[in-house]
């Protein structure tokens, strides 16, 4: 890492690490929201960075050619951080919405899928409510709903599962809903599976 005492220094990381910094942050909140230490992670800033020069080359070559002044430090600033933020909301839904992974089918490719987890895959992609049944590590079992007012926690150290409206199932199998609306906590330490029912 270079001495950020440095005041050149501070400017190099300014403008080769910062945005990539910025685009990998922005990107991670449409994935799991995770991000790797700083240390491990500073090569693929610094790649994303120049990708990411490489698509603005004709807005730097716009800003080079102006006049000192506000502002050409104003756009300097947009570059290093506004353009960025873009970039990683860009890449962000693109992932979200699977639009590379479709592109590299057409192209008969194969992409590692950037999702780290199952887990985090699955409740990513609950894009409506649904019925889920939980069981536990003692063999209950939970029925409910899982939607918009349920939460599943994304922190690998603990995935701990909302549900929103628990319900209750017959010796038949029908699920039936409670007369009193309420909604249960499950830690991670007691789920031993999930099942997704269909959406509501």
């Amino acid at each position: 890492m270079p001495d950020l005492k440095d005041l050149n220094n501070i400017y190099l990381v300014a403008a080769f690490i910062i945005p990539g910094l910025i685009i990998t942050y922005i990107r991670a909140q449409f994935i799991a929201g995770r991000m790797e230490k700083f240390s491990d992670a500073a090569l693929g800033y610094l790649t994303l960075t120049l990708v990411y020069y490489g698509i603005s080359i004709p807005f730097i070559g716009l800003i080079l050619n102006l006049e000192k002044g506000l502002l050409k430090t104003l756009l300097w600033w947009a570059l290093i951080i506004v353009g960025p933020s873009a970039f990683g909301l860009l890449l962000g839904v693109a992932i979200q919405r699977d639009w590379l992974r479709w592109i590299a089918t057409k192209l008969r490719l194969r992409l590692v899928h950037n999702t780290p987890t199952s887990w985090d895959w699955r409740f990513a992609t609950c894009e409506t409510a649904r019925f889920v049944m939980v069981t536990l590590t003692d063999g209950t079992k939970f029925a409910g709903i899982f939607g918009v007012n349920s939460f599943a926690s994304t922190d690998p150290a603990e995935r701990d599962l909302y549900i929103e409206e628990v319900m209750d199932v017959d010796e038949t199998g029908a699920w039936n809903y409670r007369d009193e609306v309420h909604g249960v906590l499950l830690l991670a330490k007691e789920i031993r599976f999930i099942e997704f029912k269909k959406e509501l």
